[in-house]
């Protein structure tokens, strides 16, 4: 429809696009036509038709020996019962504009074509209607639409016909006024073969809608667009069904004959299609001047305060391997980050060279403050208890979506089933999580003003987002005199393009525009409701959700939800990990490593003193020139899909990720923390806090909820002589689970000595381990898991363990979440009979 394409598409119009109108369809035409028949022939007019019950003409009809019997039959009777009944000429004709009569106004639809046809977006409609409402619409557009061309009046009318024409109406099957309307059986199963010829080029060379026609004559489906026509539409069909209705058999022979040529698409009435495609392209003209440029979105435009070294390149890598893997665009390496990120227009070129976006910065900005000090999200719990959720948008979503499963935000409420009581939280997550998503990529980030949620106890969570309402918004949204509105389903306005397609591609959001639909249907579901709207003078957009209604008061109990288990595992999975294991042979062992390679640029490596075989994830270039005094041939770069495949590579792999890892943890040595040797002196695989000055150890980390959160990692129990330390720390080991690789963590406490270093007897070590571990619950387990996550990531988003070198080696700051529904075996709400997750 858009004028980018050449060709202005034709639209096919049947008996449905008169229907609002208050013509009738087919079956309906039947019906009135043998009920007026009945009254004239059978009665001889003695009798009005609408005094005639249905039993009478009804009987009649059906004793009528052309008649076809079968409810969904009855609309192939309509050439039926005019050859046979509607004579003569005179009174088929009366007949005829008697039904198609108009006794009010004319539908939207078209109204909304004719809007279309005036800005030069539709020109050509072919009707098989013999109706007068789409001349009316066109026609009340004069004199801005100076004439409407019609063809096919009569026999041979083609005079006006233009393939260029601004209005044009070809009358398929005549016009009734000039007795010239195609309707008996013979009639109805050919086109006049100088019509077909005339429409010929016309259907060659633009695309064809078709609305509200079924297909059943054969004048149409053979002699114009059949074989018989010998056209390919090679500019695609597109033929319109109303959802629930079966396919005429003349349409899926179309269907079969073009193949890709033709397009199914379900609306929901001639009405709204047309509605709807005029608001869509409000403003948009064929015949009108291009627009020289279109403005850049505020996102899009560059921050020329910026440069590279603002940008978390770890958090962006992480970030847009998930963009690429939902897009199925291959495998993203450091290397190609920044031809991607020019790509998706998050780098700018400008005058001062090349620069981030604002989308680029708000994404993956490593001190976004620094540029948009307003960016930030407010939550409050009844307008107490402010925790101001800053950095950059990733890190806010993820922080923020911590905060809101915590029970202050999403309590556990008792829900009144219909044989017993159980307990669900208040609100759908996914409905939060919708709304979450909403606020941070439709906000509008030029407005200097926080985001603010506020979560009220026992009523409801409210978000309040700065964005005035877009012209498209203000176009197909109703608001009422509040500003309230309900949300239209698949309508999605993008005020910040990069930013939806950032987080479309993180599988934060989908694109179809139904996150709105989404939130207040999730929670109607669940007993609760939501509401939308533009508050009056305020430029804003506001939504709230509200839980359950309470039952007697109690702000504990409510009604009907469904369960959800949220499972965390004690992994840290890899964002991202290098394309190749990179082998090199050795020549002469240690010695030869010692001698010729510079080892302080050779970065991170494993080496098997008995094979010679030197394990790195250098790039197989770089490590041919770092090791070339000391190796035999080339390096071999063994794609990680390889390794995948073979155990003894995977060893390799795992061994080299250790490395990597133990790297980064040697890095916590200053904190107290150290790895745990073997007695011949190599990493146990375990790590764990040392005392601080021969006492308890304190560190200060933030919580989602709370910042500057006081953890004893390391507690002294006795005193002198017989003093001995509990010291918190982890065993870990590299793991692939389900095709993922990661970090396992295993929590565990070491007991050691006065030293506060060396472990105590084994004996020792169980005895108090066995009563220590009594203490452990799930609360506990999940807050240990929290604060080594925080811990070992420093709380970034991403851990970098790959170090010189080797920037693809990145684990999630966070340990792995997985939400499943918890649905009862056989259907119901019963305890008894559910699954675990």
């Amino acid at each position: 429809m858009r004028p980018a394409n050449d060709a202005r598409p034709t639209f096919l119009l049947g008996a449905g696009a008169s229907f609002s109108s208050g013509i009738p369809l087919a079956a309906e035409s039947v019906r009135r036509l043998a009920k007026q028949v009945y009254a004239d022939h059978v009665l001889g007019g003695k009798t009005l038709p609408e005094h005639i019950k249905t039993s009478e003409w009804m009987a009649w009809l059906h004793g009528q020996s052309w008649f076809l019997h079968g409810d969904e039959q009855l609309a192939e009777n309509f050439p039926l019962v005019i050859e046979h009944q509607l004579k003569p000429e005179g009174y088929r004709r009366r007949a005829l504009l008697d039904l198609v009569a108009l006794r009010g106004d004319i539908g939207s639809g078209y109204r909304a074509l004719a809007e279309l046809v005036l800005r030069g977006l539709a020109g050509t409609v072919l009707t098989t209607n013999f109706d007068i409402s789409l001349p009316k619409a066109l026609n009340d557009k004069q004199p801005h639409i100076r004439h409407v061309a019609e063809v096919n009046r009569a026999p041979n009318d083609f005079n006006e016909f233009n393939l260029y024409s601004r209005a044009q109406i070809v009358w398929l099957h005549g016009k009734a006024e000039q007795y010239t309307d195609r309707n008996l059986i013979s009639e109805t199963r050919t086109l006049d073969p100088a019509l077909v010829q005339t429409l010929s080029p016309l259907l060659e060379s633009t695309p064809l809608i078709v609305i509200g026609y079924r297909g059943a004559e054969l004048s149409i489906m053979e002699s114009l667009l059949g074989a018989a026509g010998n056209l390919r539409f090679r500019q695609g069909v597109y033929w319109c069904t109303r959802k629930g209705e079966a396919l005429h058999p003349n349409v899926e022979a179309l269907s079969q004959r073009l193949g890709n040529n033709f397009r199914l698409l379900e609306i929901n009435g001639f009405d709204e299609l047309l509605t709807e495609l005029n608001t869509e392209l409000v403003g948009v003209q064929r015949f009108a001047p291009a627009a020289s440029t279109e403005a850049k979105q505020f996102d899009d435009q560059p921050v020329l305060q910026a440069g590279w070294a603002d940008i978390d390149a770890d958090l962006a890598l992480t970030i847009l391997r998930q963009y690429c893997a939902k897009l199925e665009l291959g495998a993203l390496d450091s290397q190609q980050l920044r031809p991607l990120m020019r790509k998706l227009g998050l780098l700018v070129d400008t005058a001062d060279g090349e620069k981030p976006s604002v989308a680029c910065v708000l994404l993956f900005g490593r001190t976004v403050a620094r540029f948009f000090s307003h960016c930030v999200i407010s939550a409050t719990v009844d307008g107490k208890k402010r925790h101001v959720f800053d950095g950059n948008l990733i890190s806010q979503y993820r922080s923020v979506l911590e905060w809101m499963d915590e029970e202050e935000i999403n309590p556990v409420i008792k829900i009144k089933g219909r044989r017993k009581h159980e307990t669900r939280t208040a609100y759908a997550e996914r409905a939060l999580v919708e709304l979450l998503v909403n606020m941070i990529v439709h906000r509008d980030y030029a407005a200097a003003k926080p985001s603010v949620i506020n979560a009220v106890p026992g009523h409801s969570v409210q978000f309040l987002n700065a964005g005035a309402q877009s012209p498209e918004a203000s176009a197909r949204l109703s608001l009422d005199a509040e500003g309230a509105f309900e949300p239209v389903p698949e309508f999605s306005d993008l005020r910040n393009r990069a930013l939806c397609d950032v987080f479309f591609g993180m599988n934060a959001m989908e694109r179809a525009g139904t996150g709105l639909t989404d939130a207040r249907e999730l929670t109607q579901q669940l007993g609760g409701g939501a509401s939308f709207a533009y508050p009056p003078g305020q430029d804003t957009f506001a939504a709230a959700l509200y839980q359950p209604e309470a039952s007697a008061g109690s702000s504990a109990v409510a009604r009907d939800t469904r369960p959800v288990g949220t499972y965390v595992l004690n992994m840290l999975p890899f964002a991202s990990i290098p394309q190749d294991l990179v082998r090199l042979e050795i020549d002469g062992g240690w010695d030869a490593l010692n001698k010729k390679v510079p080892l302080a640029d050779a970065g991170t490596f494993v080496f098997e003193s008995k094979t010679g075989d030197l394990w790195t994830f250098l790039p197989e270039a770089l490590a041919n020139t770092i090791f070339a005094g000391a190796m035999k041939g080339k390096a071999r770069a063994i794609p990680i899909k390889d390794v995948e495949g073979d155990i003894v590579l995977q060893r390799k792999f795992s061994w080299l990720v250790r490395k990597h890892f133990e790297g980064h943890l040697a890095g916590f040595e200053g904190r107290g923390l150290i790895i745990e040797k073997t007695k011949k002196g190599y990493p146990a695989k375990r790590s764990y806090f040392t005392p601080l000055k021969g006492n308890s150890r304190p560190l200060i980390y933030d919580t989602p909820s709370r910042k500057n959160v006081r953890r004893e990692v390391v507690k002294k129990r006795g005193e002198d002589r017989r003093a001995w330390f509990e010291c918190e720390g982890f065993g870990y080991e590299v793991v692939r689970i389900a095709d993922v690789w990661g970090v396992r963590i295993k929590p565990f406490y070491m007991f050691t000595g006065r030293n506060g270093v060396t472990p105590l007897p084994g004996y020792m070590r169980t005895s108090k381990a066995t009563r220590r571990i009594k203490l452990d619950r799930n609360a506990n387990v999940e807050s240990d898991l929290t604060f080594w996550g925080r811990f070992l990531s420093q709380g970034a988003q991403t851990i970098n363990i790959g170090h010189q070198h080797v920037d693809d080696l990145l684990l999630e700051g966070g340990f792995v979440t997985v939400d499943v529904q918890e649905g009862g075996l056989f259907g119901d709400s019963s305890a008894e009979n559910r699954r675990s997750a």
